[in-house]
């Protein structure tokens, strides 16, 4: 948030709209019922983007810490107001909230007792792709009651899609996500989704591997991309695995290839804004000379 599949499969964005409604069905009737949720808690950053999205603040008790921090989070300034949690079970109830929203991964301690207590909870697939995003926005609008507010964000969600995806023939340039410790994403992320969109070939297409991986400065290389995104350093305090960032082959090769720098948080979860980082490769797409291999 597309990709390649070896067999007929129904849509992803299908089947996370069935697993994720399951789980829905499951909370309690004050949170599925005619009233909208008031007091509503996000426990992980990528739930308190599509949140904030969505709802007035005065309908949203709390979110995440990391709303707050500014290498995780777009919300940053936002967040002030808000009470800010570490996803402990403690403090979430102290909240009293009506729905509490998350992802399918986090705080899994958390989200158990938070349900063997009878709290509605609300949990959403990671984004892997942009149709993933308008799966998670549908869901979570359902939940909240906005679901009007939702089919208009995503129908300008859609149309800018579509104004930005790259729709040339011929050989795509290579574009590396290259972070701290060599780690790169694979074919099967947001990041590769949107890169496809915006007119790439990613690292993930073309050595052929579908999750997050670590990749060699040699095999990096050896490959020559055409445009390399560094990522956050991570350098603060200094860290072993910011070294790789430093060293003096990859600054060689760093001079002879285009740069771009994607904010994280435009990304690492996917939201609406992840439209500004699609429409920042697809520029640096239109300005970039195809090097011949």
């Amino acid at each position: 948030m597309p990709v390649q599949r070896g067999r007929q499969t129904a849509p992803r964005g299908t089947l996370r709209a069935c697993c994720a409604g399951l789980i829905f069905c499951s909370l309690a009737a004050s949170a599925l019922g005619a009233d909208k949720p008031q007091r509503i808690a996000s426990i992980n950053v990528c739930t308190d983007q599509l949140l904030i999205t969505l709802v007035e603040r005065e309908r949203i008790v709390s979110l995440s810490h990391l709303a707050a921090d500014p290498y995780s989070s777009w919300i940053g300034p936002e967040a002030g107001g808000f009470y800010l949690n570490h996803g402990v079970a403690e403090e979430v109830i102290g909240l009293d909230p009506d729905l509490i929203v998350t992802v399918a991964f986090s705080f899994r301690p958390t989200v158990a007792v938070l349900k063997r207590l009878g709290y509605p909870v609300m949990e959403l697939e990671m984004a892997s792709d942009l149709d993933d995003i308008v799966t998670s926005l549908r869901l979570l609008a359902e939940a909240v009651g906005e679901t009007d507010r939702a089919e208009r964000l995503i129908s300008a969600f859609r149309a800018q899609i579509g104004e930005h995806t790259y729709q040339g023939a011929g050989p795509r340039p290579l574009f590396v996500s290259y972070e701290a410790d060599g780690w790169t994403t694979g074919r099967d992320s947001l990041v590769a989704d949107v890169a496809r969109a915006a007119g790439f070939e990613t690292l993930g297409d073309r050595l052929g591997f579908s999750e997050g991986r670590r990749v060699s400065l040699e095999e990096l290389l050896f490959l020559q991309p055409d445009l390399m995104d560094l990522g956050h350093p991570w350098d603060e305090p200094p860290a072993l695995v910011s070294e790789s960032l430093r060293h003096p082959a990859l600054a060689q090769l760093l001079k002879r290839t285009a740069t771009i720098d994607v904010p994280d948080p435009l990304w690492i979860c996917g939201s609406t804004r992840t439209l500004e980082a699609l429409a920042m490769l697809r520029r640096a797409r239109d300005n970039l000379s195809l090097r011949p291999r």
